[in-house]
């Protein structure tokens, strides 16, 4: 029971703590830090990973069934004034299988927040960056967007050797509506946000206001939105005839 009351409080103390002073601006990388771990508690909206780090059920990467005991790696937020720590993005992994090889055992999970992109390299923070060819995925990453890196520790040194990189997570959504345009920036269904400069879409075609499209989006932290969308198609209307009868 006083398990229960302390989860309680926990949550209802980092909720309070968001409508008194709302995330403004773009979080700083700096405060936040990757955690792999299990799930040890599931209640109806939130859940909480190895008893001390508790994640909205919107969090969750994917469209996945959680129970305890499910591996999952997590990027966290710590509460400068209380020191809880909130999940701000969930993703499950497997555990390595009998018979994988014994270099990709040592190779672990994380996950990292954009924090620029040049022409040759991927930084997620001032000073740590990575060749872009080490990147798989479509489409190239912004500013912002969380990125699942496989690496390995470099003996002897705290250096981190990167194997690979691609978008923590991406999904389709099919005949969504475009609710704003602005210039050069755009916003699909009120939560899914575009760049025209990173979106890749149908020759000739340029979102506009009301369009019902097709997209595909990526999971990003900054700003208000914390998807974006990398691609959109529109949905081709069929024309309907319209026959005139005088009688």
């Amino acid at each position: 029971m006083m398990n229960l009351l302390w989860r309680i409080s926990v949550i209802f103390q980092w909720k309070t703590e968001s409508e008194e002073t709302p995330q403004e601006k773009p979080l700083d990388n700096s405060n936040l830090k990757s955690v792999r771990g299990i799930v040890t508690y599931l209640c109806t909206d939130y859940v909480w990973i190895n008893e001390s780090i508790f994640f909205n059920t919107d969090m969750l990467c994917g469209n996945v069934r959680l129970n305890t005991r499910t591996s999952v790696i997590a990027l966290v937020e710590e509460n400068e004034t209380t020191h809880i720590q909130k999940a701000i993005k969930v993703k499950t992994v497997t555990n390595p299988v009998d018979g994988t090889e014994q270099s990709d055992l040592d190779r672990e999970l994380c996950i990292k927040c954009v924090s620029s992109v040049t022409q040759d390299s991927i930084y997620i923070d001032k000073e740590t960056s990575f060749p872009v060819h080490l990147f798989s995925g479509e489409f190239m990453p912004c500013k912002g967007d969380l990125l699942l890196v496989e690496y390995s520790m470099k003996p002897g040194t705290s250096n981190m050797n990167i194997h690979t990189m691609s978008h923590l997570s991406s999904q389709n959504s099919d005949e969504v509506c475009v609710t704003t345009i602005d210039v050069r920036t755009g916003v699909v269904e009120a939560s899914m946000f575009f760049t025209l400069d990173s979106l890749h879409s149908h020759p000739g075609y340029t979102p506009a206001l009301y369009d019902v499209v097709n997209v595909i989006v990526v999971d990003r932290i900054q700003s208000h939105y914390t998807r974006r969308v990398v691609s959109v198609i529109p949905v081709e209307m069929l024309s309907i005839p319209i026959i005139f009868n005088p009688f």
